[in-house]
């Protein structure tokens, strides 16, 4: 926003210098003029101061008269002819560099402007991305939640069976065989193992971060492939 304001501050400057420099201008013609009006008031002074008397109606006089007006006036107007071409080349020079800094301040703004936008761009569409695999997360991890409540439910329900074909030998009755006891056992094993598993997936879905969709699902497919293959 800094720099923008400045870009605008140099336009309203160069905007400003333009304007200063045609109200030189306008001062520079009049000043012309003036001289040159002055100029010829004095050239008639002293024409008349030299050769007093009323006006001449003889042509001679006049071509004289002429001659004088011309030779006197002549130079002058050509050099203050020269003076406006040269004042008027330096203007458009001015003009020409005052123009190219407002376009180059424009196009700075404008680079500007489309960068700040392109930036908004990114960060609108990392935002939607990071919302995308957020919500993505939060199923998963739903997914993971409900899948151990019922393996933790299925491993409370072994051990309770282990449990009582323990209390059914310490009774006295029909003890169950070794091999049924092993069986049960290993069944208890196996779901602590599934459960400690997913508990660590859990915990790694959670926290690790994640640039897009395809990774954490990569992630999570790879944690339930671990998850069964450690419980064999």
């Amino acid at each position: 926003m800094t720099e923008n304001h400045e870009l605008e501050n140099n336009l309203k400057t160069h905007s400003l210098e333009h304007r200063n420099s045609s109200k030189s201008f306008d001062v520079f013609s009049a000043a012309l003029v003036g001289a040159v009006v002055f100029a010829v008031a004095l050239s008639i002074y002293f024409y008349r101061q030299s050769f007093s008397g009323e006006l001449s109606v003889r042509p001679e006089e006049w071509s004289a008269f002429g001659t004088y007006i011309g030779g006197l006036f002549g130079p002058l107007i050509s050099f203050l002819t020269l003076i406006a071409i040269l004042k008027t080349i330096g203007l458009q020079r001015e003009l020409l560099d005052t123009q190219r800094s407002e376009f180059a301040a424009m196009e700075q703004l404008q680079i500007k402007a489309l960068t700040s936008q392109l930036s908004q761009i990114k960060r609108a569409d990392a935002d939607a991305d990071r919302r995308l695999v957020e919500e993505s997360r939060l199923n998963i991890l739903k997914i993971l939640d409900n899948y151990s409540t019922a393996l933790h439910k299925e491993y409370e329900d072994k051990r309770r069976g282990y449990e009582a074909l323990l209390d059914w030998a310490m009774t006295g009755h029909a003890a169950p065989s070794r091999e049924q006891i092993n069986l049960v056992r290993g069944k208890l094993d196996d779901y602590a193992k599934r459960l400690a598993a997913l508990t660590l997936l859990y915990s790694d879905l959670c926290f690790d971060d994640f640039t897009d969709v395809a990774s954490l699902k990569a992630a999570y497919q790879e944690g339930i492939e671990n998850v069964w293959k450690d419980s064999n």
